[in-house]
């Protein structure tokens, strides 16, 4: 009878735990959007009333549907991404407080089946879930991150805005700035590259218009581009006594791409971006480095952190006896939510003289004892 039993448990602890995520995870989202939308309707509107008049759809109403679905439609992604590991808490509260309600577990324990069994199907069903989570991270979100660093006047691009390029150092010492980005059409506008010799000093300062990014060679292929050479120049001579020549030139290799400048600019289009482009932006040098090594850590460290939580979180549910559904749901909240925020949010800092991956599995270091701990001592 056990071994017949036992699959069954598990089957239907899975199946009402993906149900009660779905609902929980739809209600959260769609929650989101409506206040969204209702705080920006009027800047909904206006996108819609500009779509209207520039030919892109027919009525007004088309028009605000559309654009609703291509500004928060990719957001579901982004969402399921930062919220897995509270929703999954929230829909484990759900599934186990439903059995207790309905005196299943009552049920389980006479039939001689130890409480820890749904426990860790529950886990397992959770697991799946973060294994779905590092497919959207690696698959899907890459793809979306130019739509979702768009803000509100951004609606009708599928990029966000253009926005200036301070004075940026790359991996190879270069400077570059640029009057503005648009990340729409990759295009640098006013681009000025200065190249320092050992102690600082500018060696050639190049301009150009405008350049496009050739992710082949990895340059910026300039318009019309000037380069003006400082020579004759040594450690000891002075400024005023160097001569200059002007030359025009065609490209500035530098690690500095659209991707490396959004991920500057926005610190969100980062935590986006695949794990291959994260590893090429950390190989890159630069300021970049120690970002992309944290994010990396953080990414692979993330569902740990989830399922040690939830496992932590589970004995507030699966009880033996009757107690207050609503204090457990409670206490599961003053435990699970901070703590969730705080060990994701300590993955992403750095800790002076410790690599970023073992400055990133601190918290995971603290929780696993923990979840050990409340998991093997619940009363089954």
């Amino acid at each position: 009878m056990g071994t017949t039993l036992i699959p069954i448990i598990d089957r239907y602890v899975i199946t009402r735990f993906f149900w009660n995520f779905l609902a929980l995870f739809g209600t959260l989202y769609i929650f989101g959007v409506t206040v969204d939308v209702i705080i920006s309707t009027s800047k909904f509107i206006e996108a819609a009333d500009l779509a209207v008049r520039d030919g892109r759809s027919s009525t007004r109403w088309i028009a605000f549907v559309l654009i609703l679905l291509d500004f928060h439609g990719p957001r579901i992604f982004q969402f399921f991404q930062f919220m897995l590991g509270m929703v999954a808490v929230g829909a484990m509260g759900f599934t186990f407080a439903q059995m207790h309600r309905a005196r299943e577990l009552t049920a389980l324990m006479a039939a001689g089946v130890n409480l820890r069994r749904p426990g860790l199907a529950l886990v397992a069903a959770a697991g799946l879930l973060n294994a779905l989570q590092i497919v959207n991270q690696e698959c899907i979100l890459p793809r979306l991150a130019p739509k979702l660093v768009r803000f509100h006047s951004d609606l009708l691009t599928t990029q966000g805005s253009s926005f200036p390029v301070p004075l940026t150092r790359d991996g190879n010492g270069l400077l570059m700035q640029a009057d503005s980005f648009d990340p729409e059409s990759g295009v640098l506008h006013g681009m000025v590259v200065l190249q320092r010799d050992a102690i600082g000093r500018a060696r050639s300062r190049i301009s150009a218009p405008s350049a496009t990014w050739d992710a082949s060679k990895e340059s910026w292929m300039l318009q019309q581009g000037k380069q003006i050479l400082v020579s004759d120049q040594s450690a000891n001579a002075p400024a005023v006594n160097s001569t200059s020549f002007e030359s025009s030139v065609t490209s500035v290799s530098t690690n500095l791409g659209p991707e490396s400048l959004l991920t500057r600019r926005f610190r969100l289009y980062g935590q986006m971006l695949s794990t291959p482009q994260l590893l090429e932006l950390r190989d890159g040098g630069g300021g970049d480095r120690v970002l992309a090594s944290r994010l990396l850590a953080s990414r692979f460290l993330g569902p740990v952190i989830n399922l040690l939580v939830l496992a932590a979180s589970i004995p507030f549910f699966l009880l033996r006896e009757p107690r207050s559904l609503l204090q457990q749901s409670v206490r599961a909240a003053m435990f699970a939510v901070p703590v969730t925020i705080t060990a994701l949010t300590l993955t992403t800092v750095p800790v002076s003289g410790l690599p970023p991956l073992l400055a990133a599995s601190i918290p995971a270091a603290f929780l696993l004892p923990i979840a050990a701990w409340r998991f093997s001592a619940m009363r089954s």
